[in-house]
């Protein structure tokens, strides 16, 4: 129950550039269909291979390059994409050979998991919010979204630097699925190292930024 709520909600929190959420579950989407192929889970491919039509349908309508969005997934879109994300992870028979199998979804889920997660934590930590409905309702722009956009790489940049975050743990899911010994180990630490960065990104690197963004204004403000 943990796991679909998290994740459904964690989707929902993404949706807030014009093809982030539409492109994420897609790539979600893909790298799943990918294993249930290797895998032979028939059922679990069906439902990827399902989504990810409707996302690759969806997506053109809501990820322009010259102009905004023409349609919305919306609260019900991001959630349906979360809930169904999370069902099909469930699904799958991750530890039938090795445990450590068991990280398969949660890399190919990497991105929304790590966003929801640090960003919860931080406003625990400065006392945002302090029950699960505060944490349901709450808005705010300290997303990883909101970050790379505030250091100026606008939406395009943006969306697509997040794109290329989630097939690379797509990728290192793949691999892991295959690796034995040391090269498991190597991929699980190629894997923390990304969510490292990310994370450091989000907290030091905004700081930073803000702080010469701030500088950089009373210097101008001087001038005038």
């Amino acid at each position: 129950a943990i796991w679909v709520v998290g994740i459904t909600n964690a989707m929902n929190f993404l949706d807030g550039l014009d093809g982030l959420a539409t492109g994420l579950a897609a790539i979600n989407a893909t790298f799943f269909t990918i294993v249930s192929l290797q895998t032979g889970q028939g059922y679990m491919g069906f439902l990827s291979v399902a989504l990810l039509g409707s996302c690759l349908g969806f997506l053109p309508y809501n990820f322009r390059l010259k102009e905004p969005a023409s349609i919305f997934l919306g609260d019900a879109g991001s959630t349906f994409l979360g809930f169904t994300l999370a069902g099909i992870a469930v699904m799958g028979e991750w530890a039938e050979d090795r445990l450590v199998n068991i990280i398969i979804p949660v890399l190919i889920l990497g991105v929304p998991i790590f966003d929801m997660t640090l960003t919860t934590v931080v406003r625990i930590g400065t006392g945002q919010v302090r029950s699960v409905g505060e944490w349901l309702n709450f808005t705010g722009r300290d997303h990883f979204h909101h970050r790379l956009l505030d250091i100026g790489l606008g939406r395009i940049g943006a969306v697509s630097t997040i794109y290329v975050i989630a097939v690379w743990l797509g990728l290192s899911a793949l691999v892991l699925k295959g690796a034995t010994g040391t090269d498991a180990l190597l991929v699980l630490l190629q894997a923390g190292i990304i969510f490292f960065l990310i994370g450091y990104f989000m907290i030091f690197v905004k700081k930073q930024y803000t702080r010469i963004e701030r500088t950089a204004s009373r210097e101008r403000s001087g001038d005038l």
